[in-house]
């Protein structure tokens, strides 16, 4: 029991936020983060393990998974990764110490007790939020396409072909189909431990025609004595051709979490669904700035390659 609070609670914790950089990672995706964050990416033997599980059942797909979050966690979570014991923690510690002088009538008891003293050290040290992002190599499109019958692809295969209009009817039945258990349109029912309650669900295509999904809600988690409560934020879309798959989560001082999540992935992806925006009206402007702007959001989002980046800059500076 005390192994799993310890680790509990370090799952919870850790850093300051300040102002915001860009954090460029793999120099694949470029996130806007608190200048404390860090990455790392999962590539010990039992992460790589799980990882191929399911690259295994397409031919081809590869996938890289990495952890963003305050350096003090990701540093954790890579010596816990690497065999290091948790017990060993300093704030561990420091909270068994305490513990030791309480006298707890049950492990409901004691559990809370654990979870609100967390809580105290988070809101200290102004806690922000934890992201896992996974990077496939193929988009979407191509892994639906290659994964015929199955219900999930076939159902993307769909979406691709409507529109926002449609899109938004198509999301109202998607989520009630998944909160049908419960019967509220709110709450999914994961399993007798976790419950997750939605708030935002959205499907829908940017001014770029691609496809994404965004949804933020509270996940319910209850293991045995211990219940968390854990604000969530999900983001998935294609770029360049791959695959991007965001989670977040934040656990005290949440108020700002959903605009801090927007904030954070806004460098890479666009979730404007108003204005659609092609190469053939690039030119439609006789500000060049303006021009190099627009190409190089359409780079950015996907609908250019580099290749044809590169030779529509050189035509507009030419």
């Amino acid at each position: 029991m005390k192994k799993v609070i310890a680790i509990t609670i370090l799952g919870l914790l850790w850093c300051n936020i300040l102002s915001a950089k860009i954090l460029n990672i793999e120099n694949k995706i470029q996130l806007e983060v608190p200048p404390s964050h860090k990455y790392i990416q999962y590539e010990n033997e039992e992460v790589r393990e799980s990882i191929e599980e399911i690259t295994d059942l397409i031919e081809g797909l590869e996938l890289d998974m990495f952890l963003i979050g305050p350096s003090k966690y990701v540093d954790f979570e890579k010596a816990i990764l690497d065999g290091e014991d948790p017990m060993e923690n300093k704030y561990v510690k420091s909270l068994m110490k305490k513990a030791e002088k309480k006298r707890f009538t049950n492990e409901a008891q004691q559990g809370k007790w654990f979870i609100s003293e967390a809580k105290k050290i988070m809101k200290k040290e102004k806690i922000d939020f934890v992201t896992y992002a996974i990077v496939l190599n193929k988009s979407l499109v191509e892994i639906s396409s290659e994964d015929e019958g199955d219900e999930i692809a076939d159902m993307i295969t769909e979406l691709q072909t409507m529109n926002n209009s449609e899109l938004k009817e198509e999301t109202k039945e998607i989520r009630k189909q998944l909160t049908s258990i419960a019967g509220n349109n709110k709450t999914i029912l994961v399993d007798d431990e976790m419950t997750i309650n939605i708030n935002k669900f959205n499907i829908a295509k940017n001014e770029y025609e691609k496809l994404f999904f965004k949804s933020s809600g509270e996940m319910i988690w209850v293991m045995g004595a211990l219940k968390l409560d854990v604000m969530l934020n999900l983001f998935l879309a294609d770029h360049n051709d791959k695959t991007y798959l965001f989670l977040s989560a934040c656990y005290v001082e949440c108020s700002k979490f959903n605009s801090k999540f927007d904030k954070m992935i806004k460098p890479i992806f666009s979730t404007n669904t108003q204005v659609q925006k092609t190469t053939s009206n690039i030119s439609g402007s006789s500000d060049l700035s303006e021009q190099l702007k627009t190409l190089n959001e359409l780079y950015k989002s996907g609908v250019l390659t580099e290749e044809e980046f590169k030779k529509a800059k050189k035509k507009l500076l030419n």
